[in-house]
């Protein structure tokens, strides 16, 4: 599997509530319909007390390969998601992610 995990900052004018609510009911329904998507996380960043985090939001994009990945991008939902992360978010990082999990 190829995961793909998206750091965003959400726009200045939008609250942290609005950013959540967007990104939940209106934009996570567009990310599901992109073809070849397995697994789509999205993780609310939530402030760590007395400080400031640069980033509002995590999201992990999981796809069977990069192939995969690169195909669902390109496809006409892909395109659509893509435009619409700039609707909440104000700046966005990219990382392509190799897993290593650790048995406890």
């Amino acid at each position: 599997m190829f995961k793909l995990m998206v750091l965003l900052e959400k726009k200045d004018n939008m609250t942290d509530e609005e950013f959540a609510r967007y990104w939940l009911h209106t934009h996570a329904p567009l990310a599901k319909k992109m073809p070849g998507i397995k697994k789509y996380v999205v993780n609310i960043v939530k402030k760590p007390p007395e400080r400031e985090s640069p980033y509002q939001g995590v999201v992990e994009l999981w796809f069977e390969d990069i192939e995969s990945m690169k195909m669902a991008f390109a496809s006409t939902e892909g395109r659509i998601t893509k435009e619409d992360t700039h609707r909440f978010a104000s700046n966005v990082t990219i990382l392509y992610i190799d897993e290593q999990e650790i048995a406890i």
